[in-house]
């Protein structure tokens, strides 16, 4: 299910027809998907990477320009709103097995996913940083 408020957001930001983007947001999702069935390890990092990267295409392809810092600043919003979207059909569509794997299922356990593994990384990293300190002292 698509969110039509944010549908409808997205579609007046990027000055085209809600139709038109949700088609297209369907035919993203399938793009977003399909580098991650082929990946020998698929986790929450790599679904946002990749989602990510779909995104940004999509808006350079409806000439936004985003090649420098000030072009990614000016349209974060418009990226962000699309990678919600995304991630909301994706979840509520059954068809995204893939992506259900991962985590997927709803907006909230997409984020606790990615939440999960930074907090892995942010443990890893204190460890080796008294481990360091070890060897020093």
């Amino acid at each position: 299910m698509i969110d039509t408020e944010s549908l409808e957001t997205l579609s007046v930001t990027l000055g085209m027809k809600s139709r038109i983007v949700k088609a297209d947001i369907k035919d993203l999702a399938r793009s977003w998907e399909e580098p991650l069935k082929d990946a020998k390890f698929a986790d929450p990092r790599l679904a946002f990477y990749v989602l990510k990267a779909v995104a940004r295409a999509y808006l350079r392809g409806r000439n936004l320009r985003m090649g420098n810092s000030q072009g990614l600043q000016r349209h974060l919003a418009k990226e962000a709103t699309l990678m919600r979207i995304l991630v909301r059909y994706a979840a509520g569509a059954s068809s995204f097995d893939c992506l259900h794997e991962i985590g997927v299922t709803s907006e909230e356990s997409f984020v606790a996913a990615l939440n999960s593994y930074s907090d892995i990384v942010d443990e890893t990293r204190s460890i080796l940083q008294e481990v360091k300190q070890d060897e020093r002292g």
